[in-house]
């Protein structure tokens, strides 16, 4: 696959980036023309630190407390240093409780995110932020929420390096960036793919992890 890729700085702060890639790519729940690559801000520590200082702004300007951060799709090192930032103290939240838990998703056959008996305390009667790296629809984030939900937890944010939805079940993403940053975005419906009706060949499958060739 020969593609372009374009790389898109964030406004307020340039030393954070990701990668856009034209083409035909599906993931679990729908099809798109562009490919989000994030790679840079989930595993490049330079990049992590600084994208996790404008994700904590969010919640240290609106005074929300955070026990617990939930990572999905390899965002546990940007996680940490999430958590970092909001656990520290600042003019906002001179005396923080100092104490946020990190962990990653595990999943039964279903799909369905659980936690194991030694973990559940990290989630029931805390407040979870959900950390992922890319939404296009919220199915994924959907799915999250209720189980935070069913063990006890409650959602106190979604944070995202860039989504296509502004929230998720009534509960605002905080993200760094949106389809504004990249005009032409699109997802489709997988059984509504112009794409698709115009005969373009699938270049890759695409999901959290990154993408696979076909």
């Amino acid at each position: 696959m020969d593609k372009p890729i374009y790389t898109i700085r964030c406004e307020r702060d340039e030393r954070v980036f990701i990668h856009a890639m034209p083409g035909h790519f599906i993931s679990s729940s729908s099809h798109l023309n562009y490919y989000i690559g994030t790679s840079d801000i989930k595993h490049n520590h330079e990049v992590s630190v600084d994208a996790a200082m404008l994700m904590a702004q969010y919640y240290n300007e609106r005074n929300i407390e955070v026990d617990s951060v939930l990572c999905l799709y390899e965002t546990q090192a940007l996680g940490a240093y999430l958590a970092h930032e909001l656990a520290r103290p600042n003019m906002l939240t001179p005396n923080p409780n100092n104490k946020i838990y990190v962990l990653g998703p595990e999943y039964d056959a279903q799909g369905n995110i659980i936690f194991r008996d030694n973990l559940r305390k990290l989630i029931d009667g805390k407040r979870v932020v959900l950390l992922i790296s890319c939404i296009t629809s919220g199915k994924t984030i959907e799915r999250a929420m209720e189980s935070v939900r069913y063990y006890g937890g409650t959602v106190a944010g979604i944070t995202s390096v860039f989504s296509a939805v502004n929230s998720v079940d009534g509960v605002e993403v905080n993200t760094i960036f949106t389809k504004a940053d990249l005009p032409g975005y699109e997802a489709y419906p997988s059984h509504d793919c112009p794409l698709c009706k115009s005969g373009a060949r699938v270049d890759a499958i695409a999901n959290g992890y990154g993408y696979s060739l076909l």
